[in-house]
């Protein structure tokens, strides 16, 4: 467990890393009061001591955006600004795959689109392992009902249960069909 993690108790804290965070990894989980006031710090000294430093405050920002999520706010905001800072191609898919968790998190439309926007930007940085276990995520994600009103923030594994059911469904559907019409199909 990376030290930041360890001190706010959630894994969004890798964002602030000195390695580059993992592609792979899921920073949208629901935060506790005190994860979340401990993420709130962690993001605001690290934007301090990177823009004392003259580095790109782009990760302490990334951070600052999942804090505004988990409070409840509207990201965009945060989202486009990000967007307009960022300075490689690493950077652009790490952005679309957490603003796509966040969205997702709380079953949001617009969440599938940067999914696959970050995982097609992703994939040439990630080693095979990481590469199918985004695949299998982000195909069982796609089982879920998303909607244009969001839910309550769910944790990864609520929402790959759910998709997993809903998955499973959707197969029994299919298997117990019958064909009333042999008249017209044969």
């Amino acid at each position: 467990m990376d030290r930041q993690q360890h001190l706010t108790g959630h894994p969004a804290a890798d964002l602030l890393c000195t390695q580059r965070q993992s592609l792979a990894a899921w920073y949208a989980e629901p935060a506790t009061a005190r994860e979340l006031s401990g993420l709130q710090q962690a993001a605001e000294a690290g934007l301090r001591v990177r823009l004392c430093r003259g580095r790109s405050s782009f990760r302490p920002q990334l951070l600052q955006l999942v804090c505004q999520h988990l409070n409840g706010s509207d990201i965009e905001p945060g989202y486009r600004r990000l967007l307009a800072t960022l300075r490689d191609a690493y950077d652009m898919a790490l952005l679309e795959l957490v603003y796509g968790q966040l969205l997702i998190s709380r079953k949001l439309q617009t969440a599938t689109a940067h999914l696959e926007s970050g995982f097609l930007q992703a994939a040439r940085y990630l080693d095979s392992a990481d590469y199918f276990r985004l695949v299998r995520r982000h195909e069982l994600l796609g089982y879920l009902v998303l909607s244009e009103n969001p839910a309550g923030p769910q944790p990864l594994d609520a929402l790959l249960s759910e998709a997993a059911v809903i998955r499973r469904l959707r197969a029994n559907d299919r298997r117990h069909y019958v064909n009333a019409h042999h008249d017209t199909v044969g």
